[in-house]
């Protein structure tokens, strides 16, 4: 069963929901998926549905996310940030009247996608600011798959590239021109994170190195998170997000493990 719910009044400000189509006993964990494509409104939460239809088949109810993003649904910093929050707490209005178990929540995104999963993961009673309100949820787990965990190590590493405006156009402007708002984007600045942590990330990734996740774990394992890196061999940036793909099993196989716990 799939329902699209709209948390806001944006036309990009929508989740969809997906339940098994049989009936279970007890509420499902549910898996919060947030897509990326670098916050850019030409790619959108279509990433996800195949994935999510495969989590929907393993017995786990699915959230996927969209939000308005850089380009013609007027997203960035801030809007993104709130949309992204306005969304998750959504789930608790909707849990009143499906079979949710919010006490068993990951909260899985690709690239963009992940950095802003791992930004919603500190968020947990966070003090009101420009970012939003707090997320009302407590993550059981949350998985980065390429996730761009530092802004101003992505924009370093983009400066020889056509996409040297990308985390600029995203954040407002250059690390110089808006430290703080950098700062409190990056997942990397937000540690320790105090949720069960997993980054995947292929080695052979071109868009976003995968040292960004290599840096992550190391300062939250110093910081004493619960956090695990799982390097994958001859993978690149988008076999993370194919559903016939080893990469993709190997993600399922993590989120699962989480919601087992």
């Amino acid at each position: 069963m799939k329902k699209t719910f709209n948390y806001g009044t944006a036309e990009d400000q929508f989740a969809v929901l997906n339940l098994p189509d049989k009936e279970f006993e007890q509420k499902l964990p549910v898996v919060i998926s947030i897509h990326g494509g670098f916050w850019k409104d030409k790619y959108d939460l279509s990433q996800f549905t195949p994935l999510d239809q495969q989590l929907v088949d393993a017995g786990v109810a699915t959230w996927n996310i969209e939000y308005r993003r850089v380009g013609k649904s007027a997203g960035g910093y801030p809007e993104t940030f709130l949309d992204v929050t306005d969304a998750i707490n959504y789930l608790a209005k909707i849990a009143i009247d499906y079979p949710l178990d919010l006490d068993r929540v990951v909260v899985i995104g690709h690239s963009a996608g992940g950095q802003l999963a791992l930004w919603a993961a500190s968020r947990y009673q966070h003090t009101t600011d420009t970012l939003g309100e707090a997320i009302k949820i407590k993550f059981t787990g949350v998985v980065s798959m390429a996730g761009v965990t530092d802004l101003s190590a992505m924009w370093l590493d983009q400066q020889e590239s056509n996409m040297a405006d990308t985390v600029p156009d995203f954040i407002g402007g250059t690390p110089e021109e808006k430290p703080v708002r950098y700062r409190d984007a990056s997942p990397i600045n937000q540690l320790p994170l105090g949720v069960a942590t997993v980054l995947i990330h292929g080695i052979a990734d071109d868009r976003v190195p995968v040292e960004l996740s290599q840096q992550y774990y190391k300062k939250a394992k110093a910081l004493g998170d619960t956090v695990d890196l799982i390097e994958l061999p001859n993978v690149g940036h988008f076999e993370l997000i194919d559903s016939k793909n080893f990469a993709w099993q190997k993600v399922q196989q993590v989120v699962e493990n989480l919601l087992a716990k």
